[in-house]
């Protein structure tokens, strides 16, 4: 726990003016006023008074005590929140609860430690404290005591200390199914023999925590990435060849070199902007039949700056804004520490920002190389990093993390696609000829600002305007 230090404060000009309503000095040691030639001070209707701080007068019988201490029910790691002290057993003058003491508890009273140094104030019978949160990842949360003489344990407040990064939203994990409960059917790959069920209860289990709670992590995670060895078949042959002559036809005749070079033929006719280059790159990582995350900088800012990802981002930051609000301006309502499965259309119902998606028919984005890179997001995490409040006003950021799966599955190929030799080519490298899929991973941050006052609604209102 620590405060805001005050410094040194040094003013040089030729003319300084103060002008306000109520100006008042405060100073915990010596207070200096030098001049080349004089000191003029005037009070217009009383005068010009000094208060000395002296000893507040304790009645033996009933000396003074702090009655209450109030302060928010949250607080970040890291801000700056004001407590206050707001009642007395008995009158005391504003200049006198600058007396006020103020200490700490990280451990529930048991451990009181007092603040030494810090910013305080007095103003109408209350006594202020500004309070800067320095806990650790361990301490749930903070105890502040305010008094004249000692701590008194049933005087405090309690506030929840709140520690960034903080889960926003979480909809699917990266490498495995709609519900999670085994392996992605665009992430298989294989000879053609099924080895389903590819994943267990137990490991599923540890993954998705570990996800959750610290992220993808490539080498603990390296079988989700498909970046070990193995069989990770779904399909047969038979069920693969069953979609049609044309399939037959191109596994008949093509050997991998061949099924490769259809592959980028296609992609070259499908990506004619600055990421052409990106989805040969991802091509190149398929063909090192190695798996594991890919990442591309073209690619990242290619997925920021389209509309799709812009209105996420937009509704994301509307749903952050309305959590804010209904919790008065503090974040104990943010975190949304659970992973989101299931089909697509039952998630958008409760989250209706869904999520970015690059189809062929939007926003020139086949001609661009988004739909053949990445076409729909499979899933995603948003976690605000940074929140700071001044007076109703807030600055906030957040880290987004989009994933999605470079390979297909069966019902890819029952649809159009298998009438291009391209993607024909690409579904038969990946499950009858065993390359592995990969994670596609973009990454950006971005930050937004806002008023406590103001949620979803009102945000929308402003746009629209």
């Amino acid at each position: 726990m620590s405060e805001n230090n005050v410094g040194n404060l040094v003013i040089i000009s030729k003319n300084y003016t103060e002008n306000g309503e109520n100006i008042r000095w405060n100073s915990a040691g010596e207070t200096s006023l030098q001049s080349g030639k004089r000191i003029r001070m005037a009070g217009k209707q009383d005068g010009v008074t000094f208060h000395k701080n002296d000893p507040v007068n304790l009645n033996a019988a009933t000396p003074i005590k702090v009655l209450q201490v109030t302060g928010p029910k949250s607080v970040v790691n890291h801000n700056t929140y004001e407590f206050s002290a707001t009642a007395f057993s008995e009158k005391v003058p504003d200049n006198q609860l600058m007396l006020v003491h103020w200490a700490y508890s990280f451990d529930g009273g048991k451990t009181i430690e007092p603040f030494k140094t810090g910013t305080t104030r007095a103003e109408k019978g209350i006594a202020y404290k500004l309070i800067t949160v320095d806990g650790n990842t361990v301490d749930k949360e903070v105890t502040v005591y305010a008094y004249f003489r000692k701590p008194d344990t049933n005087i405090k407040v309690t506030s929840k200390v709140i520690y960034l990064p903080l889960v926003v939203d979480a909809y699917r994990v990266p490498g495995l199914n709609e519900d999670g409960s085994d392996i992605a059917n665009d992430m298989a790959y294989g000879k053609g023999a099924s080895a389903k069920p590819v994943y267990n209860g137990g490991e599923l289990t540890s993954y998705k925590t570990n996800y959750l709670d610290k992220g993808f992590d490539i080498t603990r995670d390296a079988k989700y990435a498909n970046s070990d060895a193995g069989n990770k078949s779904i399909y047969n042959e038979k069920q693969i060849l069953a979609t049609g002559r044309l399939m037959q036809f191109s596994n008949a005749y093509s050997d991998n070199n061949s099924l490769f070079r259809q592959f980028r033929d296609m992609v070259d006719l499908m990506a004619r902007s600055d990421l052409n280059d990106n989805i040969h790159n991802m091509i190149d990582k398929f063909e090192r039949n190695e798996g594991g995350i890919y990442e591309n900088a073209k690619l990242t800012a290619a997925v920021m700056a389209n509309p799709s990802t812009i209105r996420f981002c937009t509704g994301i930051e509307d749903e952050m804004a309305d959590r804010i609000k209904n919790a008065g301006g503090e974040l104990i309502t943010m975190e949304d520490k659970k992973i989101y499965y299931g089909k697509e259309a039952d998630y958008n119902k409760k989250h209706p920002y869904g999520h970015p998606s690059f189809p062929y028919s939007r926003d020139y984005n086949l001609v661009k190389g988004l739909t053949i890179a990445i076409n729909d997001v499979w899933c995603y995490k948003v976690t605000m990093t940074y929140f700071k409040i001044t007076g109703n006003n807030y600055k906030a950021k957040y880290e987004v993390q989009l994933w999605d799966h470079f390979g297909l599955d069966l019902p890819d190929m029952e649809k159009f696609y298998s009438y291009g030799a391209g993607f024909r080519a690409w579904f038969l490298l990946q499950h009858l000829r065993g390359y592995k899929p990969f994670l596609t991973k973009v990454r950006f941050e971005k930050e937004f600002t806002g008023n406590i006052t103001e949620g979803a609604q009102e945000r929308k209102n402003k746009r629209t305007k």
